[in-house]
């Protein structure tokens, strides 16, 4: 018998049988859109199962099943600011997604077995920044991803705390892909649980980590291609979120470190660093540097640095000293440098690479300056933002993976209720979904060449985004200055931020 007061357990089963079913019938473009990824994600395991590749004949199959992953993202981010999506849909369903990956082999990429490599070498005690990948010296350490690595005349492009991560992952896995995969997955989850701390701290809705967890270009590049940026994007948000919870002491430290660890994975988070610098003490700076040369230096002692000499790739600078005259998938860069081409100017590429050097340097000049004068969570994150797109437009080089650490600081954009501001996020959805195109260039394995075709498709939508999101700024901002016209000095532009937001 049931006790006064409570149900009778078989109405409490009916009843939340009632619930399921209403909440499955409110939430039927979240179900549309999930299916649409399991589609997709599925259709990556299947091509994989059956061919062993994603890649090469593969590619426009892959690019397809993108696609669709892609479709139903966009539908779940239109149905999240509709209706606020409930938590299970929020992280369940593209943590599905990442375990489906897991499942594929790395093919659209082969860097993950360089870090397979790199990891076995130093597990043996050798330093891999000291010998090429291919030298006979390392013969005795064979293994079967040594065969698949990249650039094998070259040393280990990669920095010291990428090596740690390798040699942590070889000493406690087998070396194959599948322990890299899961190691970054974990990252990137990881990283999806920082932003959600930096949106509380913006004052922003928590349910924007949307725009990074359910997006396919970070499910892709994290669970199949388990590139560094996942760990990258971790350590450097998380140092942001220390850094904005000052004064607690043991954040004050901690961040400088963390940003450090960040920047010697790979070196992008040196981006947040003119967004940073005035937050931080004298002695917080002190510390950053010091951690750095305190990492750097064994290595370029045993290896050499690599900074001068042949191109061998050898000693710890010496692969990215090589790998900084490639270029791959540019946009402005490329137009820039054919431009300078046909004016018939003596060495285009140099001049080129020297203009857009001076136009980065001055965004991030210009974002310092900012930073000095806006100090909240909300301006922080969105400087940094702006100083990462600035990169991704102007770098003569640009991999689909080089995006991710763009998607981590989208949900910053925009205002509470998006309104127009969803124009400020578009463009970057956009290039998102077209760099994947970019994989066409390996469609024929024995003559990698990019396509002009592409590049069009990619960036040219997207600078027409952007011209637009920044014409439709303006007239908000000038909209605002009419309600209340010329408000003077620092507290005025602070309250015409403040009504820009609000509006």
């Amino acid at each position: 018998m049931a006790k006064l007061g409570r149900p009778p357990p078989w109405k409490d089963r009916s009843s939340r049988l009632r619930a399921l079913a209403e909440g499955a019938r409110t939430q039927w473009g979240l179900w549309i859109a999930a299916a649409a990824g399991l589609a997709a994600y599925g259709g990556f395991v299947r091509l994989d199962a059956s061919s062993g590749t994603l890649g090469e004949s593969l590619t426009p199959q892959t690019i397809g099943w993108y696609l669709l992953a892609f479709a139903g993202f966009l539908l779940a981010l239109w149905w999240n600011e509709r209706r606020p999506v409930p938590l299970v849909w929020l992280w369940v369903i593209p943590i599905v997604f990442r375990l489906l990956l897991l499942i594929t082999t790395p093919t659209l990429s082969d860097d993950v077995y360089r870090y397979l490599w790199d990891g076995n070498v130093a597990t043996a005690g050798v330093n891999p920044y000291a010998y090429a990948l291919d030298a006979p010296e390392l013969d005795s350490l064979h293994i079967s991803a040594r065969e698949l690595a990249n650039n094998p005349s070259l040393g280990s492009p990669y920095l010291p705390v990428a090596q740690v991560t390798f040699v942590a992952t070889a000493s406690v896995a087998p070396s194959e892909p599948l322990a890299l995969q899961t190691v970054m997955v974990g990252f990137d989850l990881a990283a999806a649980v920082v932003i959600v701390g930096l949106l509380r701290m913006a004052a922003l809705p928590m349910r924007r980590v949307m725009l990074y967890l359910w997006n396919p270009l970070v499910v892709v590049e994290a669970a199949h291609g388990a590139h560094l940026d996942a760990l990258m994007v971790f350590l450097a948000l998380l140092a942001v979120y220390l850094t904005l919870l000052q004064p607690a002491s043991r954040a004050k430290w901690a961040a400088p470190v963390i940003l450090a660890l960040a920047t010697l994975t790979k070196p992008l988070p040196l981006l947040l660093l003119p967004v940073l610098w005035p937050r931080w003490g004298r002695s917080q700076r002190l510390v950053y540097g010091t951690t750095v040369a305190a990492v750097l230096v064994p290595f370029g002692l045993t290896a050499g640095w690599g900074l001068v000499g042949g191109s061998d790739g050898t000693g710890l600078f010496g692969s990215a000293r090589v790998y900084s005259g490639w270029t791959f998938n540019s946009g402005a860069y490329h137009w820039l440098a054919g431009w300078l081409d046909r004016w018939e100017v003596a060495d285009p590429a140099g001049v080129a690479r020297f203009i857009v050097a001076t136009l980065m340097a001055s965004v991030l000049v210009a974002v310092w300056a900012l930073a000095r004068q806006r100090g909240s969570p909300r301006d922080t994150l969105r400087l940094m933002a702006l100083a990462l797109m600035a990169y991704a437009l102007l770098t003569p080089t640009f991999h689909p993976w080089y995006l991710v650490i763009v998607v981590a600081f989208l949900p910053f954009l925009g205002s509470y209720n998006w309104s127009w501001s969803w124009l400020q996020v578009a463009p970057w959805l956009y290039l998102s979904a077209a760099v994947f195109l970019s994989y066409l260039t390996y469609l024929d394995p024995l003559n990698h060449g990019e396509i002009e075709w592409v590049r069009k498709v990619e960036w040219y939508p997207t600078l027409i985004l952007l011209a637009l999101a920044g014409v439709t700024r303006y007239l908000c901002d000038r909209d605002v200055r009419k309600r209340d016209p010329a408000p003077q000095g620092l507290a005025g532009r602070m309250l015409i931020a403040q009504s820009a937001e609000a509006s």
